[in-house]
């Protein structure tokens, strides 16, 4: 009875220190995109100015398919301990230290992997111990896809491949321009990287008697996300090809006309000019014939007389 007691009493001791010094997390789960950054919190009571000196904080993962921890990071004793960091940490998880003074221990890890996801312990010793769990889960949307267009002459068939990596393991969807899923001749397959990622590569063959479009989705179920590409196939139809010959008439024929035109518009000028000439010396060799007198003459009179003073002159001549 007496020896049960002490412990009793260091009990509830433990319980009345945690009573009074608490952990706090203001968010239990976060999502992090597969190669991105990520910070996860805890808070924790300061009461005035922090005294660094007093406070350790520890960060330990634990996978959710295994039982063993690994440390992610210490503080002992307000001085950074990464003596048994674990090595898939190392130069990527850190603590914020400006953020300590404000009672919070946000934990930052870079460049996020698919072994990171896992839960968290938060363990936190100032003046008092308490700690929390957080999850962390990662996720690797299958975002760029690469594509492949191969024409196979002598099977006259066309074979269409798209290819992505990405996490969990996700379907592929063949679909024509209506909208409707094609499953015949498609062929799909995957394979795991190092980084534990799931390449998949998707193959649709077929024989283009038109001009259809047709597109891949990548469906990530778990993640209720989809990323498409979508296959333009537009063939070079026979009233195309007649549209492109008769450009290739017409651009010839205008510039041909356009040079005909102007060598009429010069000639004529040229010509309007003669005669112009040729008034004005009749003009300065019959000046009477111009006075105000004969005005009122008709132009075939004028011609009239025009001939017979040549004919006159033609005969003084001789």
């Amino acid at each position: 009875m007496f020896r049960i007691l002490p412990f009793l009493i260091l009990e509830v001791q433990l319980y009345l220190i945690r009573a009074f010094f608490t952990v706090e997390v203001p968010q239990l789960r976060y999502i992090a995109e597969y190669g991105s950054n990520i910070t996860m919190e805890c808070r924790f009571p300061v009461d005035g100015q922090l005294n660094l000196k007093d406070l350790s904080v520890s960060w330990a993962q634990k996978e959710l398919e295994e039982q063993k921890s690994k440390e992610v990071y210490t503080l002992q004793k307000g001085e950074e301990d990464l003596k048994s960091q674990h090595s898939d940490f190392k130069g990527r998880a850190t603590l914020l230290r400006d953020k300590l003074n404000l009672g919070s221990s946000v934990l930052q890890i870079t460049n996020v992997k698919l072994t990171d996801k896992g839960s968290y312990l938060c363990l936190i010793d100032y003046r008092g111990a308490d700690y929390k769990y957080v999850t962390l889960e990662v996720k690797a949307s299958y975002a760029r896809i690469n594509v492949q267009k191969i024409s196979e002459p002598e099977e006259e068939e066309l074979i269409l491949t798209c290819q992505s990596e990405g996490f969990p393991l996700a379907e592929v969807f063949w679909k024509n321009e209506k909208n409707l899923i094609v499953n015949e001749s498609v062929n799909t397959t995957y394979t795991l990287t190092t980084d534990g990622l799931y390449n998949i590569s998707s193959m649709l063959t077929f024989k283009p008697n038109t001009s259809e479009n047709y597109s891949c989705t990548f469906w990530n179920k778990e993640l209720n996300a989809e990323t498409s590409y979508i296959f333009t196939l537009a063939q070079k139809s026979v009233s195309h090809v007649g549209r492109q010959s008769l450009i290739l008439f017409i651009i010839p024929t205008c510039v041909i006309a356009v040079i005909l035109i102007s060598a009429l518009i010069i000639f004529l000028k040229r010509k309007s000019l003669s005669k112009l000439h040729a008034k004005k010396d009749n003009k300065r060799k019959y000046p009477w014939l111009h006075k105000e007198d004969h005005r009122d003459l008709t132009p075939q009179t004028q011609d009239l007389i025009m001939a017979n003073v040549k004919d006159s002159s033609d005969c003084t001549e001789v």
